[in-house]
């Protein structure tokens, strides 16, 4: 008698063997509509390049209180399957009336024909858990994606790459689409860190100070008479405050009697020019004016030297220089002939 059973739970596989043509992916557990019993399938993936014919496992159903309830060995035969299909999802493992709460899966050998893969000594690997998206990240990465189910963190590592649908490829599958889902890793990643970039927004103006040597400005040209500077208009701290410079009004010409002293620039000569006063007597009403001379002084002649008086220093310094100019290389020749009769002495007279 044929029964139909519903799915209750399905839980993805925490593990996976290295260098293996096979790779476990997830385990189902069924529940039968009349009987309430329970079943375990096992869901399998061919991630190599050649056509698989068959595949020995053994599995541990464990129940509630974690004892062992079954601990068997199954066999796939008579399977063809291709690269990058998945097989095993229809078929009953196991079959109990009590709750299975966890099933352990190793992978025995796999055949390709007649040749055969042993898996047996291969260490398990255990996963690492994957990253669970907020539900708002995961409504826009689906609606980007166009595609349901992307509720985990693409994430990258040694061994293999998680996809966003949850479902794990080990290096050895060697591709960058997902077999489950179909998305492209890169682009995966790529939709996701647009979606992490934050929004770059518009910074609001800050409220500028108004300098406070502004307002002295304003209050000073409000004194003056001048337009005022709108108060609305905003100072900026690192531009200059363009103020009206202080205009300087020129005085009233002075009469000629009160006319300030010039100073007229005077021409380079090898000693400073001399002002002396002249008196100008041209308008007796006038005050007397000083006014600069451009006069060169006349240069005087240089007195002539008394040589009479320095005869005597001037004979004594000629005897000096004398001296000066022929003492040391008198010297230098008197004490090498020196030498050399002392050489001569002890060479030929000792």
């Amino acid at each position: 008698m044929e029964e139909n059973f519903d799915p209750v739970a399905r839980t993805r596989a925490n593990y996976y063997t290295p260098g293996s043509p096979v790779q476990f992916v997830c385990v189902e557990l069924l529940k039968g509509e009349v009987s309430g019993d329970h079943a375990v399938c096992l869901t399998f993936k061919n991630i190599s390049r050649v056509t698989l014919t068959a595949l020995e496992i053994h599995f541990k159903c464990k129940g509630v209180d974690g004892v062992i309830l079954c601990e068997d060995q199954f066999e796939y035969r008579d399977i063809e399957v291709k690269p990058g299909e998945s097989f095993g999802m229809d078929d009953a493992v196991f079959v109990t009336q009590k709750a299975i709460t966890s099933v352990d899966v190793s992978l025995k050998n796999v055949y390709s024909g007649k040749k055969v893969v042993h898996l047996d000594a291969i260490k398990r690997v255990r996963l690492p858990a994957p990253r669970r998206l907020s539900p708002e990240l995961q409504k826009a990465l689906e609606a980007r994606m166009n595609r349901q189910g992307m509720k985990y963190m693409p994430q990258v590592f040694e061994n293999g790459w998680y996809c966003a649908c949850g479902s794990f490829h080990p290096k050895e599958e060697d591709t960058v689409y997902c077999s489950e889902c179909g998305c492209d890793r890169i682009l995966l990643q790529n939709a996701l860190n647009t979606l992490l970039q934050p929004e770059k927004k518009e910074p609001a103006p800050a409220a500028e100070p108004v300098c406070p040597a502004q307002s002295e400005a304003d209050e000073r040209t409000r004194v003056i008479g001048a337009d005022p500077v709108p108060p609305a208009a905003p100072v900026r701290p690192a531009a200059p405050v363009q103020e009206e410079p202080t205009r300087v009004v020129s005085s009233f010409k002075a009469e000629p009697e009160a006319e300030a002293t010039r100073v007229m620039p005077t021409p380079k000569l090898e000693k400073p020019a001399s002002f002396e006063p002249v008196l100008d007597r041209a308008a007796d009403d006038e005050g007397t004016r000083v006014i600069p001379s451009t006069r060169k002084e006349p240069v005087r002649p240089a007195e002539p030297e008394d040589y009479e008086e320095d005869e005597p220093n001037d004979a004594r310094d000629s005897v000096a220089e004398t001296l000066i100019r022929w003492v040391p290389p008198l010297t230098a020749i008197v004490c090498a002939a020196i030498a050399l009769w002392g050489f001569v002495y002890y060479q030929f007279m000792m």
